[in-house]
């Protein structure tokens, strides 16, 4: 696994096979982020959900929150989304921990929608943390991307394999691990072994999609 995390030492476009960054139309101002807001926040609604854009969530603006018209009672059916219409920067972990933490107050889902790649460290911590990571083509499919037990989907990692997401993944320490029978809410990683989780309710959070190697390839 280490000859793996060294292939990680450097940035790389950790979400699409382009070498340049996307041309735009004469409709994508990409000086102005709210293009990208309002595409996100449209694929949401053809994808099942109520949207709203700009929302102030405990005094920090949110680009995109989404609710399932129809709850499935499931972690994905309220979302929270951070859009990143950069065209020549490699968004980082920053964005990353900047909306796992807003999706935690929210009890909702991390989002992250980029126009162009992520570095390395922001892609290894949308593993960690569940941070679903959109790129532009994303918008465009029938269905919000699942989240896959092998991250990320083929073809959009330029590593020699594409780990299984327990890979990435380290144990609560110790002095943090509780368990509790009371109906509370609880840390994102309730115990060592669990994946993350941003909703009190935790039914679902373990559907990942079980696929093989070579054949889960969601565009």
């Amino acid at each position: 696994m280490s000859d793996f995390f060294d292939e990680l030492n450097e940035k790389i476009d950790a979400l699409s096979d382009r070498e340049e960054p996307i041309g735009d139309d004469l409709k994508h101002d990409p000086t102005n982020g709210r293009w990208l807001e309002r595409e996100t926040a449209e694929a949401f609604e053809r994808w099942g959900y109520q949207t709203t854009r700009n929302e102030y969530l405990f005094g920090l603006e949110t680009d995109v929150v989404a609710r399932r018209a129809d709850l499935q009672n499931d972690p994905a059916d309220y979302l929270v989304a951070e859009c990143k219409d950069w065209h020549t920067t490699l968004v980082n972990r920053d964005a990353v921990a900047d909306i796992s933490h807003r999706a935690l107050l929210a009890r909702a889902m991390p989002v992250l929608v980029v126009a162009w790649g992520v570095t390395t460290q922001a892609w290894w911590l949308a593993q960690v943390l569940d941070v679903r990571i959109l790129t532009i083509e994303d918008l465009y499919t029938d269905s919000l991307p699942p989240l896959t037990e092998r991250r990320p989907p083929q073809g959009t990692l330029r590593t020699r394999r594409e780990p299984h997401v327990s890979e990435l993944r380290s144990n609560m320490p110790q002095l943090l691990k509780r368990q509790s029978k009371l109906d509370i809410e609880t840390p994102v990683f309730f115990d060592g072994g669990c994946s993350p989780c941003y909703v009190p309710d935790r039914r679902g959070n373990d559907k990942y999609v079980n696929t093989s190697d070579t054949d889960y390839n969601f565009r």
